[in-house]
């Protein structure tokens, strides 16, 4: 008697095996595609001059060929001892400092009142924010100069009332730039803070309330900790976008208070010292990227609850 092989079918609607890893692939390659578009124009517009910035770095500047190959860490040793260079970074970060805390103590109690108390005015408000980030930079610092130049209407309100006997120093000062500074960042600080503060959920103040603690109480227990993402993200914002502001320290500042900006213009375009430029870049962003790591760093360790808000 002779017997015939018979293989099993697969179920019915069963797909192939290659048809399903296939799926499988697919799927998990479609989260990566969404992130195709900003790769095409991440890697070759920043990736890549990220790259050739920190090998120049460690190239060496010539008067007679510009920059020459090499690879020494002159320029570094330069950038962290020599007193101009490291004056322009210490004058940076006391700068980027002073304004994100300026900002944190205006901008939360203006955040505040924008989301709980605002009302029908918040549209109002909201435009207060928004206009300084459509407004080109170039405007606002020559408004600036008309406020604080020696004739401008500061300098000349306190002399009519007799509070000064002469101009106040602001333009071309450490003070100027602050203030154009405070003033260009000041949204970028809000509007993180608000969005936070608007995420959370009204059944919590409510509950706070039924349990006998007051506005105040439940402020510092309930809205302030569930905020701090906002704290933090916008203390982040404004502090990298100050350290790294070219306009308003080259057009409102002076040269007795140098930032890093424009000092590695400076180095690039007058000196023609590339390799030096390159290094100074670097090492700004380096500390930029050491703020960032630090500040996520120390948010988890202290609010490990605000993570996922």
């Amino acid at each position: 008697m002779t017997g015939v092989a018979s293989v099993a079918a697969p179920p019915l609607g069963a797909a192939a095996p290659g048809a399903a890893w296939l799926a499988r692939a697919r799927r998990r390659a479609a989260p990566w595609l969404l992130l195709l578009p900003a790769a095409t124009v991440l890697i070759p517009f920043f990736l890549l001059p990220l790259v050739a910035l920190l090998r120049n770095s460690f190239n060496r500047d010539d008067p007679t060929a510009l920059m020459v190959t090499d690879f020494t860490w002159v320029n570094y040793a330069q950038v962290v001892t020599d007193p101009l260079y490291l004056g322009s970074f210490v004058n940076s970060l006391a700068m980027a400092a002073a304004v994100t805390a300026v900002t944190l103590v205006f901008g939360y109690p203006f955040a505040y009142y924008l989301v709980r108390w605002a009302g029908r005015g918040s549209l109002a408000l909201r435009w207060v924010i928004y206009t300084p980030l459509i407004v080109s930079v170039i405007a606002r610092v020559f408004g600036w100069m008309v406020i604080i130049a020696d004739s401008g209407l500061v300098n000349t309100a306190l002399l009519t009332a007799g509070i000064i006997d002469e101009p106040l120093r602001l333009l071309f000062s450490a003070g100027g730039v602050f203030l154009g500074l405070a003033h260009r960042y000041f949204p970028l600080m809000v509007l993180p803070i608000a969005s936070s503060i608007a995420k959370i959920d009204p059944a919590l103040l409510r509950v706070s309330a039924g349990l006998g603690s007051r506005t105040v109480r439940t402020f510092f227990h309930v809205v302030l900790p569930l905020s701090l993402p906002g704290v933090v993200a916008g203390a982040q914002l404004v502090f990298a976008a100050v350290l790294s502001d070219f306009v308003m320290p080259l057009l409102m500042g002076s040269t007795r208070f140098r930032m890093l900006a424009p000092a590695i213009f400076d180095e690039a375009i007058g000196n023609v010292s590339w390799a030096s430029a390159a290094a100074m870049a670097m090492v700004m962003l380096a500390v930029v990227a050491g703020m960032l790591l630090v500040t996520n760093r120390m948010f988890r360790l202290a609010a490990p609850w605000a993570r996922t808000l």
